[in-house]
């Protein structure tokens, strides 16, 4: 190594960094398709590699800073499925707590009648008409709140079949139905009712996703086979 200026040694470090934080996170992603069942484009996305510079020989693996629109991070969503323990409260459980619809210590699971998307969630529409329909979105947030003519007009059968519906809440379990939000649909007959959002305890995840376990082995294993081979690379440029 005595024959490569610092700044050449500097190179291999840099490259050989960047290598092993870019394999770090691409075997993040690939065990988040194991241990989660269809996580969203949006969440593996969210994994990132900070390159290393030759005035700053480091690089690292985290998640994106910025968020959704919402201003929801990947390393907010996954800290309990990382660390273990129980989830923080998502913004449209918040907003329905603060209305008086979600109870005290509740947590909401999707019922059997929600709206599902490709991955398993419930669609983000789905969720802010619920909040919509109980007039829980705040201050900042009223104008989306909906008025009697929104109800109204949910409630009218559609000319293309689709059936017009409302929202209820039950509190507490009542008979054989669960405590949660339920969708009603009338027909001439009577109704039919489906639960949407079911209230449940606080749940506790156990740690699925071991992030600085997965991304530092990969990218010490990365970064040892990676600067000898640089290193060697400019060895050999030189003669040497």
């Amino acid at each position: 190594l005595r024959g490569l200026a610092e700044s050449k040694i500097k190179v291999a470090a840099v490259a050989a960094l960047n290598d092993a934080a870019y394999v770090g996170a691409q075997e993040t992603k690939k065990t988040m398709d194991r241990v989660f069942d269809r996580p969203t484009p949006w969440v593996k996305g969210g994994v990132r590699y900070v390159k290393a510079r030759r005035d700053k020989l480091e690089s690292s693996i985290d998640f994106d800073q910025w968020g959704n629109k919402t201003n929801v991070t990947v390393g907010k969503v996954l800290a309990a499925e990382i660390s273990g323990g129980q989830r923080k409260y998502k913004r449209h459980e918040t907003a329905l707590q603060r209305a008086g619809i979600l109870p005290p210590g509740m947590f909401i699971v999707p019922g059997p009648g929600a709206e599902r998307d490709a991955y398993g969630n419930m669609p983000s529409s789905q969720i802010v008409q619920i909040v919509s329909w109980f007039r829980a979105f705040g201050e900042q947030g009223y104008k989306a709140n909906s008025t009697d003519k929104t109800r109204a007009r949910l409630g009218k059968d559609k000319k293309n079949g689709t059936r017009g519906f409302a929202y209820f809440v039950l509190r507490q379990k009542t008979g054989k139905l669960p405590a949660g939000i339920y969708q009603r649909f009338a027909f001439a007959a009577g109704s039919a009712v489906k639960l949407v959002m079911i209230f449940a305890k606080a749940p506790n995840y156990k740690s699925r996703l071991d992030f600085y376990g997965v991304a530092e082995k990969a990218a010490r294993a990365e970064f040892n086979r990676a600067f000898p081979m640089y290193l060697d690379k400019l060895l050999k440029e030189r003669g040497l």
